[in-house]
């Protein structure tokens, strides 16, 4: 009987289902890349000197329309919305103005352009008509503070819109404009909110008065510990590593997501009350922080509230947008009412005698200073 070796084969399979799946990563995109929303920014176009002194011989002009400005030949359309990625340029921003093409008393109105670079073009609304003005490649990429800026060297007109302009200017015969290379074109973005990487951390210095308060209820300080990944530096200090989130450039809005937190046990003659404070969530628009809460013995877990309110003293949030960092410096957290009226309820049993009145959390109470550096995509 003859056998057949098999090796050769598996050997290749493996290979080959191997140089599949690297072809399958390579089109997976960074795990914290994502397309930022858009509120500003520009979109310009140099008209080519060809296309220029065709549009001169025609005894065509150039105007502005809407928030659209033009100047000799160069078109400058402030953007107002889109979807960006800034990290690999991609995506879609509008400018709500134009520009218009005039010969005589016909216009050729060049609005709502949108400029695409994950397709290659830019579309817009031609004389009443949704279409594609042109179509660009190769374009070279850059990072612009939070956002980006796009160049792409060539804008070519296509026949579509070729067609509709000349048919409103009613141009006829070797007069008409045909498909041709029309401008460059150039994007700046300017984000809404910008897309936070898993770096850095936040930093919890809690108030000399809680830990005080916590230490009459019978707290000690071997009892208050950090839950991981938190970590405690220092006494009274905790730092919870940066998930993510999403954030205006100046810090006035959005959130910070963090993990990991803080554990406060009581060991009392009579029961052993405990806390679990996790996953720090900073509400920058509410100017609020919220966290999920544990009480044990009971009721358990009890979901997700806020407990305490963020003050942020003058110049405590400062921006670079060339480190595309956002640093939040001893923001203030206030206990709100809710929470002082739980830490009390759970901290004032476990021992045959009450503890002292002077120990009594209250809202508006000094919790602790938060300071972190959020880093943007």
């Amino acid at each position: 009987m003859t056998h057949v070796s098999t090796r050769p084969v598996a050997l290749r399979m493996i290979v080959g289902a191997a140089a599949v799946i690297a072809a399958l990563l390579a089109f997976v995109p960074a795990a914290n890349a994502a397309r930022d929303p858009i509120s500003g920014g520009t979109t310009d176009l140099h008209l080519k000197k060809g296309f220029l002194k065709k549009l001169t011989n025609l005894g065509v002009g150039l105007a502005g329309v809407g928030t659209g400005q033009v100047n000799g030949s160069a078109i400058h359309l402030p953007v107002t919305e889109g979807m960006f990625d800034p990290t690999n340029a991609q995506g879609h921003i509008t400018s709500p103005g134009g520009f218009q093409l005039v010969k005589g008393a016909k216009t050729v109105p060049i609005t709502e352009v949108e400029a695409n670079t994950v397709h290659g073009f830019v579309r817009a609304t031609i004389a009443g008509a949704h279409m594609q003005l042109g179509t660009f490649a190769n374009a070279t990429t850059g990072r612009e503070g939070f956002g980006a800026r796009v160049k792409a060297g060539q804008l070519m007109l296509t026949q579509k819109a070729a067609n509709r302009i000349s048919n409103k200017l009613g141009l006829q015969g070797s007069k008409r404009i045909n498909a041709r290379v029309m401008s460059n074109e150039f994007n700046i973005t300017v984000p809404k909110t910008v897309t936070l990487l898993g770096q850095n951390e936040a930093t919890l210095e809690t108030a000399a008065g809680v830990i005080k308060k916590l230490g009459e209820k019978g707290v000690q300080p071997s009892g208050i510990n950090p839950i991981a990944p938190a970590k405690q530096p220092k006494a009274a200090n905790f730092t919870f590593p940066i998930t993510g989130g999403t954030v205006a450039p100046d810090g006035s809005t959005g959130q910070v997501t963090t993990a990991g937190g803080v554990e406060i046990l009581k060991k009392g003659k009579t029961a052993s009350p405990q806390m679990k404070i996790t996953n720090v969530i900073l509400e920058l628009q509410q100017k609020t922080a919220t966290v999920e809460i544990e009480i044990l013995p009971t009721p358990g877990q009890t979901g997700r509230s806020s407990i305490v309110e963020l003050v942020f003293p003058s110049n405590s949030i400062q921006t670079n947008p060339t480190t595309r960092q956002i640093t939040i410096q001893k923001a203030e957290a206030k206990l709100q009412a809710p929470a002082a009226t739980t830490l009390n309820s759970v901290f004032n049993q476990g021992d045959e005698k009450a503890p002292p009145a002077s120990s009594e959390f209250a809202g508006g109470e000094l919790f602790g200073t938060f300071s972190a550096t959020l880093q943007a995509q």
